[in-house]
């Protein structure tokens, strides 16, 4: 809205409009909980490889969980970063790309221990 209560739709009026609280929220909560999957998902590999006779690279794995903690750790500081309505956007973007970074992280650390 513009100084006289009318709504003004210019691209800089867009560009100054601050995000919701609500999307710090869901895409803090999302990057979390993709995190506790992922560290679920690196206990169930780390108890399947060692059934039997432990795979070689094994500590692999714990170097996985350990990297899925600090993201999800990551995750909690961008939520408490977003509640400053002038860092909310950049606290969004963090929060939804540590999703993807967690799989490859997931990807990587799984490759490592079947090269190990």
């Amino acid at each position: 809205m513009s100084d006289t209560g009318q709504v003004t739709d210019d691209p800089v009026s867009r560009q100054r409009r601050t995000w919701r609280p609500w999307t710090i929220c869901v895409a803090a909560a999302a990057a979390f909980l993709a995190s506790v999957l992922f560290i679920a998902f690196d206990g169930f590999v780390g108890v399947m490889g060692s059934w039997d006779t432990p795979v070689p690279g094994l500590w692999w794995v714990r170097v996985g969980i350990i990297g899925h903690c600090v993201l999800a750790a990551a995750a909690l500081v961008l939520l408490v970063l977003g509640v400053n309505p002038a860092r909310r956007r950049a606290a969004v973007i963090g929060a939804w790309m540590i999703i993807p970074v967690g799989f490859g992280w997931f990807v990587l650390t799984g490759r490592m221990v079947g090269k190990a």
